[in-house]
């Protein structure tokens, strides 16, 4: 299965769901959604996993797994809206905690691709670990983050009073207080209808790497750190 890209078919079924999320819609055009956005993305799937597999083997990479589904739960959610209007593939140790650990993902919507590497969920443990080397040896964070910062924006919540000590480097300060972090690229959705996407979001990955293998490295530590 070769990815060939998206269409602008693709597009225009997310924005066409936005505007009509219900299940009537849906089931209406289910055969739109299975040949223009779930086909295609199950290919970048298997794409990119055998890229993220020279990166951690231990990874899960089987597309079908990787790949968001477009049904919500709204169980616990106020947007009782039961599809997505985009669809998400992501790559992560399938026996660590979902969302606390970093992996590498990709975002299709109809506005384009977005990708990168992260976690979403507060892990104190794990970013107390990268605060101490960004105290007690921050060259090698520093060095980096700093091949990185010009292609990818970082984000993730952040303490909103916590100080930053003095022997931080200035461009470790936006990461020392955070709670989470993940780095982003964002791609127009030209990009996402060529078959090079694979390839520039695969590349995207292989420049990733050395960080995450560097929090990887990082032991969590449950003390506190100020």
């Amino acid at each position: 299965m070769n990815f060939q890209g998206y269409s602008e078919d693709t597009r225009a079924f997310f924005m066409a769901l936005r505007f009509n999320n219900n299940r009537e819609f849906f089931q209406s055009n289910r055969d739109w959604y299975l040949r223009d956005v779930r086909t295609p993305s199950l290919a970048l799937a298997e794409a990119l996993g055998r890229v993220v597999e020279t990166i951690d083997p231990g990874m899960e990479t089987r597309p079908h797994r990787a790949l968001s589904r477009i049904n919500r739960d709204t169980r616990f959610s106020r947007d009782k809206s039961p599809y997505r209007d985009h669809v998400w593939i992501a790559f992560r140790r399938p026996e660590e905690e979902k969302g606390k650990t970093p992996g590498f993902y990709v975002e299709i919507d109809a506005d384009g691709a977005y990708f990168g590497l992260g976690f979403y969920a507060s892990n104190r443990p794990l970013m107390n670990a990268l605060r101490r080397h960004m105290r007690l040896s921050p060259a090698e964070p520093a060095a980096i983050w700093k091949k990185q910062a010009d292609e990818f924006k970082l984000y993730g919540e952040a303490y909103k009073r916590l100080s930053v000590p003095e022997e931080v480097p200035e461009i470790l300060r936006p990461w020392y207080v955070r709670k989470s972090f993940y780095l982003e690229k964002a791609l127009p959705f030209s990009c996402a209808r060529s078959s090079a996407l694979a390839e520039e979001i695969g590349a995207g990955f292989t420049r990733l790497a050395p960080l995450y293998n560097y929090v990887r490295s990082c032991a969590p530590e449950e003390e506190d750190f100020q």
